[in-house]
């Protein structure tokens, strides 16, 4: 065995009994992984939904969670959170991560105590995905500290090409998966976070991967005067550049769906 998974499945032993943020991604899959491994029956993965997780990170999840279920026996609980319900996470501030991320962890801290059974019993380790080249300075680190959380993968010094490498050995099926961030990153910071919004965003970025482009990103062009209506935003889809001739191509129908969704306004870009 790489002796980078056996630090892992080491770090999850000592542990004990273990909740992990499970989102789907990569890091979160072979988090889960490991603590399914390493403790059995002594591991859940908590996958928590709110408004800033899209359809397609939801199914992902689901298939993610019933592969893991299957070849390492995990148990994945699904929690749903309304995290626009914070008027200070609606704000979209720069501490939108720090409360979102704290929202997340009580949600598994929560699920945990359901599952394992709270009488009699010391709390769940919680666990979540950040590798060891996730920037220590984000705002949601502070929010992982605040709650003891562990972070087994940037502990055992898995960098994310780390992580890839031994997600593919495993075989974990998103092994090779582009990154993503959640919908709530694709408003510019002090911009109100509406449902309109978001569901907006949503459905262009799903068109767009409807049409065959993939690792994209939609992102809001707010309106100049300030106005918060969504019939005064526009939007910009950034592409690769091997996929920007595409885009061109489908520029029309794109434009045509942006308009439908709701935006005053359609350009492509590149996404360096």
């Amino acid at each position: 065995m790489d002796p980078r998974l056996t630090r892992l499945l080491d770090t999850f032993r000592a542990l004990g009994p273990t909740a992990v943020a499970f989102s789907g991604g990569v890091d979160s899959s072979l988090a889960l992984w490991a603590a399914a491994t390493a403790l059995g029956e002594g591991a859940v993965g908590v996958n928590v939904r709110s408004e800033f997780v899209c359809g397609h990170e939801r199914e992902r999840a689901e298939r993610l969670g019933a592969f893991l279920g299957r070849e390492a026996g995990a148990r994945v609980l699904v929690r749903g959170i309304s995290i626009l319900a914070e008027e200070a996470v609606r704000a979209n501030t720069a501490q939108r991560c720090y409360l979102c991320k704290g929202r997340v962890l009580e949600a598994v801290r929560q699920g945990a105590a359901e599952h394992f059974g709270a009488a009699g019993r010391p709390a769940a380790a919680l666990a979540e995905g950040t590798n060891a080249d996730d920037d220590p300075a984000r705002p949601g680190r502070r929010a992982v500290a605040e709650f003891g959380a562990h972070s087994p993968l940037a502990a055992c010094c898995i960098d994310k090409a780390g992580v890839r490498e031994l997600a593919r050995a495993i075989g974990l099926p998103n092994a090779d998966d582009p990154s993503n961030s959640c919908l709530a990153t694709r408003v510019p910071e002090g911009h109100e976070l509406s449902y309109k919004r978001l569901t907006a965003i949503e459905g262009m970025e799903r068109v767009a991967r409807e049409l065959g482009l993939v690792d994209l990103r939609a992102r809001l062009v707010p309106c100049k005067n300030g106005g918060q209506a969504l019939g005064q935003d526009a939007v910009r889809l950034l592409v690769r550049p091997g996929q920007l001739l595409l885009a061109q191509s489908l520029c029309a129908r794109l434009e045509e769906r942006a308009r439908f969704f709701g935006f005053r306004h359609f350009s492509l870009g590149e996404r360096t």
